[in-house]
């Protein structure tokens, strides 16, 4: 699998560029109760080789059958979907937990924003409160973005409202702006953003009262998804919006 970065930018001395992976859950139309935009931020002088590594061997020692360069993905994971149908919860859990461990390890913030689709009755609406969300992030963090000299937006184009979103906002924000389009699996820290989506999705369902029971299945109960997932993360986040 590709690194992350390319290798002279890990070890280079210092370049200053950033890295933001976005990935959202949910939809504009009217499957989903809630959308979810998550952003992964790295700064590139921080290497993450060795945690990329360790991640993969983990990966080749787990399941057989499966790819070690796989794309983890973690609601299909949560409720033995796709290429987890077959699989027994043991086994899932161990591969949301890996993922999850690098996700705590890694030298890198992140942040969600949550929108609950009811209060907004259109898509237009709801793409505007997406861009005015981000675009306060942004404003508010401001001295913290501008001191990098180039800023790589990744990004798999799943939904053309947000590459739209995001294509005009960081454009008109930083000076010197590189989008890319990815696939889930040749980024970890994509699978990550992916992470972050799903998390904040089982954070609003717990607070509504709204686990399903795969969910509290998974993680077993309330308490244990609270105390050994949400609140392990809180702490890597610039901050909560909701919208």
């Amino acid at each position: 699998m590709a690194g992350e970065v390319p290798r002279h930018l890990i070890y280079g001395g210092g370049v200053a560029d950033l890295s933001i992976f976005c990935d959202e859950a949910g939809d504009f139309g009217t499957d989903s109760d809630y959308y979810v935009l998550a952003l992964v931020l790295h700064q590139q002088d921080n290497d993450i080789t060795a945690l990329l590594e360790k991640l993969t061997e983990e990966l080749r020692l787990g399941v057989d059958g499966l790819d070690a360069d796989r794309a983890i993905h973690t609601g299909p994971a949560i409720r033995g979907e796709n290429e987890y149908r077959s699989l027994p919860v043991e086994t899932r859990q161990r591969e949301f937990n890996r993922l999850f461990a690098f996700a705590r390890r890694a030298p890198v913030r992140h942040q969600t924003f949550t929108f609950r689709k009811r209060d907004h009755p259109d898509r237009l609406k709801l793409k505007g409160t997406i861009s005015r969300a981000l675009s306060l992030f942004l404003r508010d963090n401001a001295e913290y973005f501008l001191s990098f000299e180039r800023v790589i937006i990744y990004y798999d184009n799943g939904q053309a409202e947000i590459t739209d979103v995001l294509n005009t906002l960081f454009n008109a924000f930083f000076f010197e702006v590189d989008f890319r389009r990815v696939l889930p699996a040749q980024y970890r820290l994509f699978q990550v953003a992916d992470l972050h989506c799903t998390l904040e999705l089982l954070r609003v369902k717990l607070e509504e009262n709204k686990l399903s029971h795969s969910d509290l299945y998974f993680f077993e109960s309330r308490h244990r998804l609270r105390k050994n997932y949400l609140g392990k993360l809180d702490h890597k986040q610039f901050g909560r919006r909701k919208a």
